[in-house]
């Protein structure tokens, strides 16, 4: 009688090895929807793929440029390569290298951007109390050479880290998160009318269309937001909503109704500002979603959300829903 030959060891390890990954990854699959179910997948939609995940970029800000086209900008996770944009439409995406007005690298983190006019603006935090929006050209952006050039920049009086333009309104924000390297300085922190501890600002200001800066210095009001904010957008019905993530922990859109808002003034270096405070008095919303949300877009009564979690820097996203911006509805 032949005998069966036994399968040699190093095979058996493998088989082992494979079958733990096969069922770490449907756990991890699995378990996201359970966690998120309730709150978010029940509502959510999948959207456009992220494109240039495998390649190193890692998506920050996100912007719809029309009806069938979309902006995402991001950092290259080596942190030497140029931040890029990428252009999605039905068609796919069309990388853009950003560079700075003397050829080199522009290697700016790249939290946020947004457009008007004839121009796009990159949210550029070099870690001081102003900071800027960048500015590149949009035509600069869509010619279709891979490449585009700073031209100017607009100057916001906090460490900005996202930004979206409404109506020709600049929003440019702070991002605080408590214990890490991302701070604000002492002015942002507040306690709200209803007693909440906000850290943040968020300015608000009006462009002009034939400049594309500023048409006044300093904001006409700003915005007092909580902690861990990464990207903003304005909904149809008068509510603001806030994306916040940090790390593994759940991410979320907390939706504010601007009608119910408090405000007051903040007075810092003499001078008193508007201020419009974004705390439970006004909360109507909180959707819990999965980490490592970024910007925001609004349409046709959905919130899109741009994640960075599938990207080579961070990879989990890869085996859960990270490959795809996902929208949740918002009224």
């Amino acid at each position: 009688m032949e005998q069966k030959k036994k399968m040699p060891l190093w095979a058996k390890i493998l088989c082992i090895i494979l079958s733990v990954l096969l069922s770490l990854v449907l756990i991890v699959h699995a378990g996201e929807k359970f966690i998120f179910a309730k709150f978010f997948f029940k509502g959510a939609e999948r959207e456009m793929k992220i494109p240039g995940l495998w390649s190193g970029f890692v998506p920050q800000g996100f912007d719809k440029l029309d009806d069938d086209t979309y902006l995402m900008s991001g950092y290259h996770k080596d942190g030497e390569s140029p931040s890029m944009l990428y252009i999605v439409d039905d068609d796919g995406a069309t990388k853009c290298e950003l560079y700075n007005a003397d050829g080199s690298a522009y290697t700016s983190h790249a939290g946020g951007v947004t457009h008007f006019a004839k121009w796009v603006y990159v949210a550029y935090n070099t870690g001081e109390d102003s900071t800027y929006c960048d500015m590149f050209l949009l035509s600069d952006v869509l010619d279709g050479d891979g490449k585009a050039t700073k031209v100017d920049s607009v100057s916001v009086p906090l460490p900005v880290s996202y930004c979206s333009v409404y109506d020709g309104v600049l929003y440019a924000g702070a991002f605080y998160r408590d214990g890490s390297e991302y701070t604000t300085p002492e002015h942002h922190r507040i306690t709200t009318p209803c007693g909440d501890k906000n850290t943040a600002l968020m300015a608000v200001m009006t462009l002009d269309e034939n400049t594309g800066k500023p048409i006044r210095p300093m904001p006409e009001f700003y915005f007092s937001t909580t902690s861990n904010v990464q990207g903003m957008c304005l909904t149809d019905s008068g509510k603001i909503v806030l994306s916040t993530s940090w790390g593994l922990t759940k991410s979320h859109l907390l939706v504010y109704d601007l009608e119910q808002a408090k405000t007051g003034n903040l007075d810092f270096d003499d001078v008193q500002t508007p201020i419009v405070y974004l705390d439970g008095d006004c909360l109507v919303q909180d959707v819990v979603c999965p980490p490592m949300a970024e910007e925001l877009v609004y349409e046709n009564g959905r919130v899109l959300i741009l994640t960075e979690s599938a990207s080579m820097k961070y990879l989990f996203g890869k085996l859960t829903s990270g490959n795809y911006v996902r929208s949740f509805p918002i009224e």
